[in-house]
């Protein structure tokens, strides 16, 4: 396909973006209360717990960049760091449950590889270039899978943890 006159580079949640060279400075983002932390989000280990703040600190930065219209290599960069860190995350927290001897290991790397899938499913190469998703798509992913996720999965294994390891204090 054809770009008339060559403006248009690269799609942004499908505004077009040009090259036109009077771009104006943007301001510097500030994070975003959009995805705030909530007592309810909590795990019980409080590294765990650190990452999952920062999950949402770069959610709602990227979510902000989105909604601004910051140019392509803003929403690069922001979406590129979500996705890094949710990588790193997921498999410190990995570590940490094999470590603790969690029985739900194995499920529990089947659910961050399907998370972090629809997490890439957020960027994709369209007809005219890179296309990202909406402000709402990216909301509902971050609502329903990523917070959804800390509540339900991470908290009932670290719940089966501190509960077997007191069992074994009775127990001695």
């Amino acid at each position: 396909m054809s770009d008339p006159g060559g403006r248009f580079r690269m799609l942004s949640c499908g505004v077009p973006h040009t090259s036109s060279t009077s771009v104006r400075r943007q301001a510097p983002m500030q994070p975003s209360a959009r995805f705030p932390w909530k007592s309810e989000y909590t795990v019980g280990n409080e590294s765990i717990d650190e990452q999952h703040r920062t999950l949402l600190e770069l959610a709602g930065l990227l979510h902000m960049a989105v909604v601004a219209g910051q140019g392509y290599k803003i929403i690069q960069n922001a979406f590129a760091a979500l996705v890094k860190y949710t990588e790193e995350h997921f498999s410190a927290e990995e570590q940490f449950w094999i470590d603790a001897k969690s029985g739900a290991v194995e499920q529990h790397k089947r659910l961050h590889r399907q998370i972090t899938e629809e997490l890439l499913a957020l960027r994709f190469e369209g007809p005219y270039g890179v296309v990202f998703c909406t402000p709402n798509e990216l909301t509902n992913w971050v609502e329903h899978r990523l917070i959804a996720h800390f509540i339900e999965e991470d908290q009932d294994v670290y719940r089966s943890l501190t509960q077997g390891a007191k069992r074994k204090r009775v127990s001695a």
